[in-house]
C-alpha cells in the first residue's frame, strides 16, 4: 500500500490505518480539483475503507461544484471525517459542508489535531 502522495492540491500520509489529507497553500478548489484530489485519495487508499484527516487550514475557497463532489464521490472508503480547521475561513467552509450535506459517518471539525485524530480513532472502533 502507498504511504505517501502529493499532487498540485494536497499531500497524502497514510499511518496507522489512518489517512491525512493535508490541503496546499492558497489554492481555490474547484470541480477539477476535487476530483482530482478524490481520485488520488482513492489510489492511496487501495480499495480500504478507512477514517480520514482532512487538513483544510491552507485553503481559501471550496466552490458549489466542487463541495457537491465531495459530498458524494468523495464521501466513498470514509468510515469517519475530521476537518483540522483554522478560523475564521476554514471555519466557515467546514461548517457550510457539515451543514448541507447528509453523510453516513461520523464527522467533525477541530481545531487541534490530537483531539481529531482521537475523535477518529473513537469513532472507528
Amino acid at each position: 500500500m502507498n504511504t505517501s502522495h502529493e499532487n498540485k492540491y494536497a499531500v497524502y500520509l497514510l499511518t496507522d490505518n489512518l489517512l491525512h489529507v493535508i490541503y496546499k497553500k492558497d489554492h481555490m478548489i474547484d470541480l477539477e480539483a476535487a476530483q482530482i484530489i478524490v481520485r488520488d485519495r482513492m489510489k492511496v487508499q487501495e480499495g480500504l475503507s478507512m477514517p480520514v484527516l482532512c487538513d483544510i487550514r491552507e485553503i481559501r475557497m471550496v466552490n458549489k461544484p466542487a463541495r457537491d463532489y465531495f459530498a458524494m464521490e468523495g464521501s466513498l472508503l470514509v468510515k469517519a471525517l475530521a476537518f483540522l480547521i483554522d478560523p475564521p475561513v476554514t471555519d466557515v467552509i467546514s461548517a457550510f459542508y457539515l451543514g448541507t450535506h447528509l453523510v453516513s459517518f461520523p464527522t467533525a471539525s477541530f481545531t487541534d489535531k490530537a483531539e481529531a485524530i482521537a475523535f477518529l480513532k473513537e469513532s472507528t472502533t
